[in-house]
């Protein structure tokens, strides 16, 4: 019987996640609103800047980061940051400029997608498939619309894969972040086969602020 905790099923039998790119993509920073498709309370919670990465003068990816996450405690180390979100927090958005793959190679569509906080299943089916438990699930904007309005693992499964020829969410993989040294956001290549953006997202934890910093991974693939 297939339950929602396969998603992550035979992702180590998988090659590159995502199309290539002609050349390196290129990272700028603009003031941008978050896009019209997402909900006026979804893009309430977002920076009113986007991170484009570029192919030429062409976004391939823009994100819109929340601008301010809530944590119950201040990370304990950048090894440990993403430990201390909660799933299924909201934190932020992405606009994908054209159809691509996902990070266990299922069809990404062009699109705005919000991006919620997913953890890999510890069942023990999914021991070696991935370095890191940490995924971003991408929503399309019209399915959630709301920042509070998808509860727990169940349902983000379920609104993320909707669309989708699977029944698997549709994942972009999340990393820690090795420094957080110099101006954030920025690229980085943190393995091999592994292209990701370094990003740094205002956060407050008991009332006191502080920040996150954590990589996206737009590029990469599973482990064989």
């Amino acid at each position: 019987m297939k339950t929602v905790f396969a998603w992550f099923a035979g992702i180590a039998l998988l090659g590159a996640a995502f199309a290539p790119t002609a050349g390196a993509l290129e990272l700028k920073v603009v003031d941008k609103d978050p896009p019209a498709q997402l909900d006026t309370a979804v893009r309430a919670k977002l920076q009113n800047k986007a991170i484009q990465l570029l192919n030429g003068n062409q976004p391939v990816y823009e994100f819109w980061l929340c601008a301010e996450l809530p944590l119950p405690s201040k990370p304990a180390s950048l090894a440990r940051a993403l430990d201390t979100l909660k799933q299924p927090v909201l934190l932020g958005a992405v606009g994908v400029a054209g159809d691509r793959r996902d990070y266990r190679d299922d069809e990404l569509h062009a699109g705005v997608y919000t991006m919620r906080l997913a953890l890999q299943p510890q069942d023990g089916n999914h021991l070696g498939t991935s370095e890191f438990a940490y995924f971003a699930a991408l929503i399309p904007a019209r399915l959630d619309l709301k920042p509070d309005g998808i509860a727990d693992y169940k349902a983000l499964v379920k609104a993320s894969s909707k669309e989708t020829a699977t029944d698997h969410p549709l994942i972009l993989s999340l990393r820690p972040a090795s420094s957080d040294a110099g101006v954030l956001p920025k690229l980085v290549e943190p393995a091999p086969d592994h292209k990701s953006v370094r990003v740094k997202i205002p956060a407050k934890a008991a009332g006191e602020m502080t920040s996150l910093v954590f990589e996206i991974v737009y590029e990469g693939k599973g482990h064989k």
